[in-house]
């Protein structure tokens, strides 16, 4: 699947991920720890969490 925000596009195939800013490669590797980074690339962009709203909610622990 492949998810983009302004300059930005995150490839999410099969447990694997890939993050680019226009045509440079910023992550490949792991996809949770890949969505973690475009999120930090992306100032953790209201619009991007909400790509990853699901995600984010089994991995994060309730806050108190």
């Amino acid at each position: 699947m492949v998810y983009k925000y302004q300059n930005y596009v995150y490839i999410h195939d099969y447990g694997k991920g890939k993050l680019y800013k226009g045509d440079q490669l910023l992550f490949k590797g792991n996809a949770w720890s890949g969505i973690i980074t475009f999120l930090q690339e992306t100032n953790n962009a209201p619009e991007v969490r909400k790509m990853f709203q699901n995600q984010l909610e089994q991995r994060e622990k309730p806050r108190h």
